[in-house]
């Protein structure tokens, strides 16, 4: 975690400063004169205009100053100033020695500490699989201390050090959706969730191996795990178990690799199904964020854990399997595991916990992600409140959701001839989404204040689409909104 420091105005002695600067600004006060004069150089050469996300690196005896662009006063949103502070990252140059400071003077408090956020997500390297000098070249350009430089109050200062420790845990998800299938089995997943328990001391965990899922009745999650080596698993963390309340509920889709089973994924899709358990990581990640921020909520997350392989054991198109509801569920489609491994664990949760509200991720569908691209998750669900409170978290925290639909129709179409329900609706190729939404419905009572999210699409950027991640790979997608919803829940 970056350690932030706090100094006050005209104290700004560090190896490399970054400068906001607001369309118009002629002087910044308190900036050393010597800064001073150099801003104004590159704005009357007009080599700098301040316009928003450019910048101008120069060195001022020594010391290296990155201008950074606001824009308009007027017009500048947290989300660009959060924007603004991810890009100006790539222009710190090699850092991992150096002391980096940020001059709050220029701006209001809600923009320091959007520029803090994104300059913090945009602080990550995943240095676990590389080596040499590429690794060494990259390692260089993290910093371990930033200094804010401005007249902070104990509000503001009490923000950013909560921002930091949401920060760490969404670049703990992102490590954890990451790392391949070698080195992130069920098992390894349930072992995540252990040592936070160790780690935090008001986390428990619980863990249920493969012949306890079986005595239970979590057939289908069950089902889904038969063509692997690997048993699996269903993780129980819970934050504040004591308190007397009902607790709010996180259901994380585990799959830790997911090649379709019989249903087999293609070349140029199966390749990335390691990220399958990014819905679980992001429950970890939440917990973890919760622990640290110490949180008195009481909070449950629920990892269903498998991998979906092929064998001679694995489940098959045409079986009907009891889930632990009692319904009975016809396999149409074995790559469509996600929703049986999450309709297990919501009725396990809904059975054995009472929620006072239910959410689940899951990289559930493609049609997710090609309807809604990279940028926003899907968001089902039957109680307007929830996603009225979503769509309020989802403005403060920048992780971006769209409301999708869930009716009738959706249900009407997984009708099974030979079962309770199936597990895909036909026509198959329609309202993929939706129809995913659908399913888990039938697992999750109608006064259950409950909603599915389907992360598919942010939860890994092929192409760089908020600048605060990394150009491509996993997000940590998630982490920031759970905290602001159970924060104001």
């Amino acid at each position: 975690m970056v350690k932030i420091n706090f100094s006050k105005k005209g104290d700004a002695d560090q190896d490399v400063l970054i400068v906001p600067v607001l369309t118009g600004t002629e002087k910044l006060p308190g900036l050393p004169d010597n800064i001073t004069n150099q801003l104004k150089s590159l704005l009357s050469a007009e080599d700098f205009q301040a316009k928003a996300g450019g910048t101008a690196a120069q060195r001022v005896a020594g010391q290296k100053i990155v201008f950074v662009g606001l824009g308009d006063r007027e017009k500048l949103t947290p989300e660009q100033a959060k924007t603004t502070g991810a890009k100006v990252w790539s222009d710190l140059g090699n850092v991992s020695e150096k002391s980096v400071g940020l001059w709050g003077e220029s701006v209001k408090p809600s923009i320091l500490l959007k520029l803090t956020e994104g300059l913090l997500l945009r602080n990550y390297l995943d240095s676990r699989y590389k080596t040499g000098e590429e690794l060494a070249n990259a390692k260089k350009k993290l910093f371990s201390t930033l200094t804010v430089i401005a007249d902070t109050d104990a509000a503001l200062r009490r923000e950013i050090d909560e921002l930091t420790k949401i920060t760490e845990a969404v670049h703990y998800v992102r490590d954890l959706v990451s790392a391949p299938p070698i080195d992130l089995k069920p098992e390894d997943l349930a072992n995540e969730a252990a040592k936070l328990a160790q780690t935090y001391q008001n986390i428990t965990c619980r863990v249920l191996n493969k012949k306890e899922i079986e005595a239970e009745g979590l057939g289908l999650l069950a089902a889904v795990n038969r063509g692997s080596a690997h048993e699996p698993r269903l993780i129980i963390l819970e934050i504040n178990a004591n308190k007397k309340e009902k607790p709010i509920i996180l259901v994380g889709k585990g799959l830790t690799f997911d090649s379709g089973g019989y249903n087999l994924k293609p070349s140029g899709g199966i390749e990335m199904m390691h990220i399958d358990m990014a819905g679980g990581a992001t429950v970890l990640g939440t917990i973890k964020a919760l622990a640290m921020l110490g949180s008195k909520k009481k909070v449950i997350g629920i990892v269903p854990a498998t991998e979906n392989l092929v064998s001679g054991e694995a489940y098959k198109p045409s079986d009907i399997i009891k889930s632990y509801s009692g319904k009975t569920v016809e396999i149409r489609n074995t790559d469509a595991e996600g929703r049986l491994i999450l309709a297990d664990a919501l009725s396990y949760a809904e059975k054995n916990f009472s929620p006072a509200l239910m959410i689940d991720l899951a990289t559930l569908t493609g049609a997710c992600r090609v309807a809604l691209g990279e940028r926003y998750a899907g968001v089902f669900s039957r109680h307007p409140e929830i996603t009225k409170r979503l769509e309020q978290a989802s403005k403060i925290s920048g992780d971006k959701i769209w409301y999708l639909p869930l009716d009738e129709l959706h249900s009407e179409q997984l009708k099974s001839k030979v079962a309770d329900i199936a597990n895909i609706s036909e026509p198959s190729r329609l309202m993929g989404a939706s129809s995913g939404a659908a399913f888990l419905s039938f697992f999750v009572k109608e006064e259950t204040p409950w909603a599915h999210l389907d992360i598919a699409g942010p939860a890994h950027q092929s192409v760089e689409i908020e600048a605060w991640n990394p150009p491509s790979g996993a997000t940590g997608y998630g982490v920031a909104l759970l905290i602001d919803l159970i924060t104001n829940w």
